[in-house]
């Protein structure tokens, strides 16, 4: 046990310095939380803006003064919420354009005398930019619906007629966020975790066994330790890693379901299932053995990491097969083609997870698909530790389709 974790620490201290896995295991989950806050902060104001408008409120984007011509006597009084010493009432246009040159006001607007049967209105500024547009103009419009109705009540129920609440028998889920775009990313936001956390803790332990090769570690090693405690302290290692990979994940998607809010357009009660982020630590955690434990032993074969890369594609198909199922899936989650990907042992992860996201799988289907991966991931961890012995590890023969199987399946 100790030489387990012997080989586990040192296995965690050479991966910790791989530049590209730091990148692309921890720092790409910390790149996206900033882009996502980054995000969040700038619709803040726009959103909070949009709020107040849906109060009845007016949001002024410039508090310099502006101008009104009523040409057409519409305009008896200000509402209550319109902000004080924003609007300046001119009793002609040509008044109201001297006092724009004199820089007095930044524009003004003319309604005119037909707008009952036109609906125009004229709006002058000092400088034009077809990029900010006419940013008051909300405000106009609200002056002019409380005059023309004549009661500020009616006014604002008019312009919100209606404040629709839905109520659903669906599950909380379906109920809060149906429509929204983080339910219809969900399912192919957690797929995607998982596919990546397997593929790049699995890829590290190819590039690790490589690289002792190159570097006559692996001559230590094998003197030094067994197979066993071998092959399942460099497991155990990489898939610390992974697990705080995909924490890391996880913890910026609840982060952005719990604290995104109208900024990100997310409903307000959505919230990450607990069961669904525990299944994704069972499921990654499970295929990254599976994995993990056959990129291992192509590690134990290859000479260079270049030699691997055509086999290490071919070990990764099923799993790249089920990620490009992901629509057929999210479609028909209950079909059987579906229901046979998410239990399919090199396949179980990311199909497995995939339909609870979408559909409420039976509890029977959930812990069936736990056990064929422990079980697939036994089998394999035990078929690689045949791999790990001194003739196989120090042979520096040319790798090969045929000769990886051979020996994965011969033990020879």
């Amino acid at each position: 046990m100790n030489k387990t974790i012997l080989i586990m620490v040192h296995e965690l201290q050479a991966t910790l310095k791989r530049k590209t896995f730091l990148f692309f295991g921890f720092g790409l989950p910390i790149l996206m939380g900033i882009v996502v806050l980054i995000i969040m902060i700038v619709n803040r104001d726009a959103v909070e803006s949009s709020m107040l408008l849906a109060a009845n409120e007016i949001a002024v984007d410039q508090l310099q003064q502006e101008g009104l011509v009523d040409e057409g006597k519409l305009i008896s009084y200000l509402p209550s919420n319109v902000p004080q010493d924003w609007l300046l009432i001119y009793q002609d246009e040509a008044t109201a354009e001297n006092a724009l040159e004199a820089g007095n006001i930044i524009a003004y607007y003319v309604i005119p005398a037909d707008y009952l049967e036109s609906g125009a209105i004229k709006v002058v500024k000092a400088t034009h930019n077809p990029i900010e547009g006419v940013s008051n103009i909300e405000g106009i419009e609200w002056i002019l619906m409380a005059n023309l109705l004549g009661d500020e009540a009616i006014a604002a129920r008019v312009r919100n007629p209606v404040d629709m609440k839905f109520t659903s028998l669906a599950s909380a889920l379906e109920d809060e966020a149906e429509g929204a775009w983080i339910s219809e990313l969900l399912p192919n936001l957690m797929a995607l975790i998982l596919y990546l956390v397997i593929i790049m803790s699995s890829s590290v332990l190819v590039m690790a066994m490589t690289d002792e090769k190159k570097n006559r570690v692996i001559e230590l090693l094998v003197s030094s330790v067994s197979t066993r405690h071998l092959i399942t302290g460099k497991i155990i290692a990489v898939g610390i890693l992974g697990l705080l990979i995909m924490i890391m994940w996880l913890v910026i998607m609840w982060s952005v379901a719990k604290f995104g809010g109208q900024p990100l357009a997310i409903p307000e009660n959505f919230s990450l299932p607990t069961a669904l982020l525990a299944w994704a630590f069972v499921y990654g955690l499970f295929g990254f053995a599976i994995y993990g434990a056959q990129m291992a032993g192509l590690g134990a074969l290859a000479p260079d990491i270049k030699d691997s890369r055509s086999i290490s594609f071919i070990i990764m198909i099923p799993l790249i097969a089920v990620y490009m199922f992901l629509i057929a899936i999210i479609a028909k989650p209950d079909g059987p083609i579906s229901i046979a990907l998410s239990l399919f042992p090199l396949t179980s992860p990311v199909g497995m997870i995939t339909r609870m996201t979408v559909t409420d799988v039976p509890t029977w289907q959930a812990v069936l698909a736990a056990i064929l991966q422990l079980f697939g991931a036994i089998v394999i961890v035990r078929i690689v530790i045949r791999l790990f012995h001194a003739q196989v590890l120090l042979s520096g023969q040319p790798i090969s389709v045929k000769r990886y199987f051979g020996t994965l399946l011969g033990g020879k």
